[in-house]
């Protein structure tokens, strides 16, 4: 399934005062149900591709899994896309998990945070340092593996960050949230121990982001956004080291120790 479409369009230059007719790619967002053992437990607003690591990464966060091995078997429905369907036709993912999954439904982000922030500080690695001018420069590293922002121009992205500061793995998706959990889902199906790693973000790290960070344990986190004030609080709980704002050769460092 195609991740961008092309529509007609009519953009107006203000300098030349002249209108231009021509196309441009815009990227897709199909939404997803995912279906856990039998039992509805959300709908996702996606980009189609990489749909397993998605829903993987998502099972994670909502603590149904935490490992591969947990995950028994798993297929997609894809809906047939025509032009007389609704836009909001939806795929579904099914899984079958090792967990029982009574009177399923998904756990809000405090829910969430409730339960792993008492442990999550020490299943961290210490965080592994980067250079200055390197962090700096992660953003033109990561806009090389963003091939479909480059299309569209409305794609988020996050990147895998080693220890060289090079970038392992970047995925993409139309939500922030949808991005880290198929890097998330990658990680677990690559059996990647994830607090090894940093994490580069294209966009702002919230509240959520900062609790799905929690969850994986991404020890080094960056973000070419500003974040809210209540994720740093999160992300310094925790003990992560993070820098945000990396735009134009600078970076801010929000926590950890120059």
């Amino acid at each position: 399934m195609s991740k961008s479409r092309r529509t007609k369009v009519h953009t107006y230059n203000r300098d030349s005062n002249q209108w231009r007719d021509h196309e441009r790619s815009l990227i897709a967002e199909i939404p997803l149900q995912v279906m856990v053992n039998g039992e509805y437990l959300a709908t996702l607003n996606r980009t189609p591709g990489n749909d397993f690591f998605l829903a993987t990464g998502f099972l994670y966060y909502q603590g149904l899994i935490d490992c591969s091995e947990d995950i028994l078997s798993h297929r997609l429905t894809a809906a047939e896309k025509e032009l007389s369907l609704s836009p909001l036709t939806t795929d579904t993912i099914h899984f079958e998990i090792r967990k029982a999954t009574p009177n399923l439904r998904p756990a809000s982000a405090a829910a969430i945070w409730s339960l792993i922030s008492p442990q999550s500080g020490k299943k961290l690695n210490p965080a592994f340092v980067l250079a200055p001018r390197l962090i700096a420069g992660l953003p033109e590293e990561m806009i090389k593996e963003q091939k479909l922002y480059m299309t569209t121009a409305g794609a988020h992205a996050v990147a895998l960050i080693n220890r060289d500061g090079r970038i392992l793995h970047c995925e993409e998706d139309v939500g922030r949230t949808n991005a880290l959990d198929k890097i998330v889902g990658y990680c677990i199906t690559s059996r990647i121990e994830m607090n090894s790693l940093g994490a580069l973000f294209s966009g702002r790290i919230n509240l959520e982001m900062a609790v799905k960070i929690a969850r994986a344990g991404f020890s080094l986190i960056f973000s070419i956004s500003a974040p809210t004030a209540t994720a740093v609080e999160i992300l310094q709980a925790i003990g992560v080291t993070y820098a945000g704002s990396l735009k134009n050769g600078s970076f801010t460092l929000f926590n950890g120790s120059r």
